[in-house]
């Protein structure tokens, strides 16, 4: 159902959004991005379901039209009913949902972070009318040895703004006044590879873990994904302007560590980072690039799908990572080297290992030892955090930063350029 605002008038192309959704990555980029094209469109809808609308919001879109649990077919249909009132179908990373708008007969582009990681680029991304890859390791080499993507690609700096010195991150000191909390980010549980269930089981491993390794008094603040919050949480929430969701703290954990559970859009976490003593976060390229423009010095948590161990891995070649952890650090094992050929080289096969290693790490019956590994290994991670900015810092410096200005403009132009307004 679509949630509406008047329509505006204004001249300036109109374009549809989409996110994939998996994880927090591509629809936190899709949201970015929805505030810099805003004041630059005629009109601007988002088009898209699940827990991707977590962080979409009218304004700045003109329209929002939820499609959770549409079938392919009306979803098509839809889009066959949008078609004529849009410039572009603009999506992050959704090469399904790409495909379906161009049966549509919608002109698409799309944005990808994970230009770097996919064995084979889509092929709708070299349909495309835009393929805008963000930048990272080997992003540049991959197009520049594919002709099809270099006729249509832009490559992008990370889409992360240059914060101003009070969202930038420095040591805390001894007369700062209130003790600073330790954030754990578990953006990007959310996965069709696994159960909601797995995902809010992951999340509780973590946060008995992070908070097994704090101090008396010092506070863990812990943002996520609706679902994951409630399922975190009593089944109480409240709402206000910044905080989508907030639950209220399960009666099991330490009374002595603080600890708020919330949903947040993404300057409230650019806050929270930059606020922090340290952070313990998922390795999703876009947490990454966040703590690269904050500069927190981050503990990277086990991974949740075949991305994160990926990105840790290059993080720490490169030495960009301050501290990390992955399965077989505390009682694994996860096969991340199965060869591309075998038949186990799936992600629903990795997911599968993942899963199987949190449900020994959280049942009940004896196996509390594993869970202290896990407790005792957060607590040496981070033990030397906090004295000096995180190394992910310079990726901003390897990469750049305002990637989103950058993949507007490219999208505006286009689009102004082949409206399907008619002339006046």
């Amino acid at each position: 159902m679509a949630d509406d605002m008047a329509a505006t008038g204004a001249a300036g192309p109109r374009l549809l959004l989409n996110a994939q959704p998996f994880g927090f990555g591509p629809p936190a980029a899709t949201a970015a991005l929805a505030r810099e094209l805003a004041p630059l469109c005629g009109e601007l809808a988002y088009f898209g379901g699940g827990h991707t609308l977590d962080l979409q919001h009218r304004p700045p879109y003109h329209a929002v039209y939820g499609t959770t649990g549409l079938s392919d077919g009306e979803r098509l249909a839809w889009l066959r009913r949008l078609a004529p009132r849009y410039d572009l179908f603009v999506t992050a990373m959704d090469f399904e949902e790409a495909a379906l708008a161009r049966r549509a007969g919608l002109d698409v582009a799309v944005y990808d972070a994970l230009t770097w990681f996919w064995p084979e680029i889509p092929a709708v991304a070299g349909d495309a009318a835009l393929y805008i890859a963000q930048d990272f390791f080997g992003v540049r080499e991959r197009i520049a040895a594919d002709p099809a993507l270099r006729r249509n690609s832009v490559i992008v700096p990370p889409i992360v703004p240059r914060l101003p010195a009070r969202q930038v991150w420095r040591p805390e000191r001894p007369g700062d006044g209130r003790r600073r909390h330790v954030l754990l980010n578990l953006g990007g549980l959310q996965n069709p590879y696994w159960e909601p269930s797995d995902a809010a089981a992951y999340a509780r491993l973590m946060l008995d873990a992070v908070q097994a390794a704090q101090p008396a008094g010092r506070s863990v603040v812990v943002t996520t994904s609706r679902g994951v919050t409630a399922a975190l949480g009593a089944p109480k929430a409240q709402t206000d302007a910044r905080r989508d969701v907030r639950a209220d703290v399960p009666t099991d954990i330490r009374t002595d560590v603080p600890t708020d559970i919330r949903t947040d859009d993404r300057d409230t976490v650019l806050d929270l980072m930059s606020g922090a003593a340290y952070a313990c976060m998922t390795p999703g390229l876009g947490n990454i690039y966040d703590a690269a423009a904050t500069g927190v010095p981050t503990l990277w948590l086990p991974s949740a799908n075949e991305t994160h161990h990926l990105q840790a891995r290059l993080l720490s070649e490169h030495g960009f990572c301050d501290a990390r952890l992955d399965w077989p650090d505390v009682g694994g094992p996860a096969d991340y080297d199965v060869p591309a050929s075998s038949p186990s080289a799936v992600p629903e096969a990795l997911t599968r290992a993942i899963v199987a290693v949190i449900h020994r790490l959280s049942d009940p019956r004896g196996l509390s030892g594993l869970r202290d590994r896990l407790a005792d290994a957060v607590a040496k991670s981070t033990a030397g955090l906090g004295l000096a900015p995180g190394r992910a810092q310079a990726l901003t410096e390897r990469f750049g930063h305002g990637g989103t200005e950058e993949a507007a403009t490219a999208l505006v132009r286009w689009a102004g350029a082949n409206s399907r307004r008619p002339p006046h």
